[in-house]
């Protein structure tokens, strides 16, 4: 994003199931990005609430004859609700990331470590009482949780981390493997008070990653997956995603090969036979 001095990127989307006509929502993503090119907000829009119409078409008549007939046919017009992410940075650290969805305000407030670590991580609801709604004056504040986090260096490459609740006590230790360049390769989750087991793990080539793997018995064993292939140039052209070996998304990703840069997209979902299509768009500072 820095260094193509990227603004921002528009996500134009089209879904289309199998056998019919692609359907245009005007659904749409919306990222900013800083200068740093950091991630600065981000919105979506979803459909809430769909009103089918019926349409009448009065008959057409020329000289007392009949031309065309009237006709009625059906159209969905679509209510939208527009979610919202707001983050904020301290020399390229998150510290803040406060989630609107109209009405309701969550943020969540960073602290680090010397590493750059996540030593504590405060959640709150909060209120806007600004009167226009597009700018954020903080009102009131009611914490919802307070996470703290501890680090153990066990050797070079593997450290520990441990998780602590609003009462300071350990709920969760997390042992975290990274490669000679830094990149994290496997994690392991162990929960303290309960037998909940959750473990990942990451395998790149040439520094760019194939795959990641997620299992967990949080709601009886789950394996999830995600493959990705890369051309000659380290540009990912296809993504699949599987859930116990059930493939759930199939994503194909089309570059601009000067550049580099994402033009478009395909999701693909074979269990629901439809897909998604998507363009960006972009500006630039």
């Amino acid at each position: 994003m820095k260094e193509h001095k990227i603004k921002s990127i528009t996500f134009d989307i089209i879904d289309k199931r199998d056998f019919q006509i692609a359907e245009d929502k005007n659904l749409m993503n919306y990222y900013e990005f800083n200068k740093s090119g950091l991630l600065s907000r981000f919105y979506y829009t979803s459909i809430i609430k769909t009103i089918e119409k019926e349409i009448h078409v009065q008959p057409v008549y020329r000289r007392k004859r009949i031309i065309s007939k009237g006709h009625s046919y059906k159209v969905n017009e679509y209510v939208y609700d527009t979610v919202s992410t707001v983050y904020l940075y301290d020399n390229d650290k998150l510290i803040m990331k406060r989630f609107n969805d109209g009405t309701y305000y969550e943020t969540r407030y960073f602290n680090y470590d010397s590493k750059g670590r996540v030593t504590k991580e405060k959640r709150f609801k909060e209120t806007n009482i600004s009167e226009n709604k597009n700018s954020f004056i903080l009102g009131n504040q009611t914490l919802i949780s307070q996470d703290s986090f501890q680090y153990v260096d066990i050797t070079g490459k593997q450290y520990k981390q441990i998780c602590l609740n609003s009462e300071n006590r350990p709920y969760k230790e997390i042992v975290i493997n990274t490669d000679t360049t830094g990149k994290i390769i496997s994690t392991n989750e162990h929960y303290t008070v309960a037998w909940i087991m959750q473990n990942a793990e990451f395998k790149y080539e040439n520094g760019i990653l194939t795959s990641a793997e997620f299992k967990g018995n949080a709601n009886g064993d789950v394996v999830l997956k995600s493959t990705y292939l890369c051309d000659s140039t380290n540009c990912i052209y296809t993504e699949k995603q599987f859930k116990n070996d059930l493939m759930l998304k199939e994503i194909s990703y089309v570059t601009e090969r000067g550049t580099k840069m994402l033009n478009s997209f395909i999701a693909r979902d074979p269990i629901n036979k439809s897909m998604r299509i998507v363009k960006l768009h972009y500006t630039y500072y």
